[in-house]
């Protein structure tokens, strides 16, 4: 039996939202308390899948709330990234923990890493210039704090659970383990560095175990960050699935 620090894991990602692939305001088509509603300014959709402990869990929580999306809107496309029509895009995470400053600094390191191997940087560069997404960016909240760096992951599900299993295994691996993954990165390209953290890590839930084979999986791929989420995510399609889309932990 699994013996770990138990915490939750919660999110409210932003998607740009185009329609013959125009931007349009989410606001025409969304409502701002819905589970897929309204991020502050209401022109850009915000996903809000709630928590659990299990990345896997919170993937297959948010195809559902990007199912409930498209099912309200099925003529738009939906966009991820950093910056897309003008418009900066946030993946927030949320955690059930204090923001102690080792815990926000192992989060910046591993996940800007990915961050660099993934992302468009173009994207990334123009959303920081922006004022959103710099490094180490947090929020104390009632739960715990949220970590606001991350641009939108939600591209795939396979950029998705990579996201929440290595903020868990980073989350983990400072508060269970006591790991300096300043140290552990050292000079180390960061490609070279998550190809290589599963043999430096202590504490691997079984609930993370697919999230490590997916990151080795996705750090072989070029992403193209300008396309529409729902092929990916198996949705659409006159109402079916792209089959050869959906991942199997979705």
């Amino acid at each position: 039996m699994e013996s770990h620090m138990s915490f939750t894991i919660g999110c409210d990602p932003e998607l740009l939202c185009r329609r013959e692939g125009r931007y349009v305001p989410a606001h025409n088509y969304f409502k701002s308390n819905s589970s897929f509603g309204l991020d502050g300014c209401e022109s850009i959709a915000e996903c809000r899948p709630g928590y659990s402990e299990s990345p896997i869990d919170l993937t297959a929580k948010l195809k559902t709330v990007i199912e409930y999306g498209h099912e309200t809107a099925p003529d738009l496309e939906f966009h991820a990234g950093h910056y897309v029509d003008d418009h900066p895009i946030g993946g927030h995470l949320h955690f059930s923990v204090q923001p102690e400053p080792d815990v926000v600094d192992a989060l910046d390191i591993v996940l800007y890493s990915l961050s660099n191997c993934i992302d468009d940087k173009q994207q990334r560069q123009r959303r920081e210039r922006s004022g959103y997404g710099k490094r180490k960016a947090t929020r104390r909240k009632s739960y715990g704090f949220e970590y606001r760096t991350p641009g939108s992951w939600l591209l795939s599900p396979s950029t998705t659970l990579v996201t929440f299993t290595l903020a868990k295994l980073t989350i983990l691996g400072v508060t269970e383990d006591q790991l300096d993954f300043e140290e552990i990165k050292g000079r180390q390209h960061a490609s070279t560095f998550l190809k290589n953290i599963k043999n430096s890590l202590v504490t691997i839930p079984d609930d993370c175990r697919e999230g490590l084979k997916e990151l080795d999986l996705l750090l072989g791929k070029r992403l193209d960050w300008n396309q529409n989420i729902l092929p990916a995510w198996g949705i659409g399609l006159n109402g079916g699935s792209h089959g050869k889309n959906i991942l199997c932990f979705v």
